[in-house]
């Protein structure tokens, strides 16, 4: 079941993505007990204005709750710009005890 999540999660993604005009490469989800991280890989020379902000745009677009995206891109290899952002941060309201 947490397999077919993470594929759903991955193709809501690359939807969101593709419909701001934005080529990502691949999608890889790593899951993690506390949050999802998505690793997002983008070819540099298909995205040239490519922005990290145009990526938290159409990913606000999918209401799957707050995520964290960082400032700007890894890159890993010479031809592609790689994302690692965190879905599910900050979803839960701390717990509080009120005095008794």
């Amino acid at each position: 079941m947490v397999d077919s999540r993470m594929k759903h999660i991955e193709a809501k993604i690359k939807h969101a993505l593709e419909n701001k005009g934005i080529k990502c490469q691949s999608i890889f989800t790593m899951p993690d007990l506390d949050d999802t991280r998505v690793l997002l890989a983008f070819n540099s020379q298909d995205n040239r204005k490519l922005s990290v902000r145009k990526i938290e745009n159409a990913l606000e677009s999918l209401d799957v709750g707050e995520f964290k995206v960082p400032k700007e891109f890894q890159r890993l290899s010479s031809a592609f710009l790689h994302l690692e952002v965190t879905l599910g941060t900050r979803t839960e309201k701390p717990i509080t005890h009120g005095a008794a």
